[in-house]
């Protein structure tokens, strides 16, 4: 029974290791290099370096003390987006694609900076 213990032991600790080792590679940033969907061809953030890509995730438009943000409500991350199409107003379901930017030092905003590559409604 002891021998059982251990063997399980030591087949997760393997499979946890294994798992580690490829969060640490480097993960390729690509960002997006032709317009968005409604015109908007230059990146309001273009000073900011890409964090990382976000696609296809379900958020909903905020707009709070006249700063509109999207919610994406089910992983607790709030995007601050450079600009978004007429249609998308307080209350909105939407699906979104793009990266996220760095928050510079000292600088409180509503949500991390956010270039949209792609939005449609849900």
């Amino acid at each position: 029974m002891k021998s059982l213990y251990l063997v399980l032991s030591l087949c997760f600790l393997i499979s946890c290791n294994s798992t580690s080792s490829k969060s640490s590679e480097p993960k390729t940033i690509i960002t997006p290099a032709e317009p968005n969907r409604f015109g908007v061809q230059e990146d309001c953030y273009a000073d900011r370096k890409t964090v990382k890509i976000v696609g296809n995730r379900a958020a909903r438009v905020l707009v709070v003390g006249g700063v509109t943000t999207l919610d994406c409500y089910e992983l607790r991350e709030r995007y601050e987006p450079c600009q978004l199409p007429d249609w998308a107003v307080d209350g909105t379901e939407v699906v979104i694609s793009g990266v996220t930017k760095t928050i510079k030092e000292n600088e409180r905003r509503a949500g991390t900076p956010f270039f949209i590559s792609e939005i449609k409604k849900k």
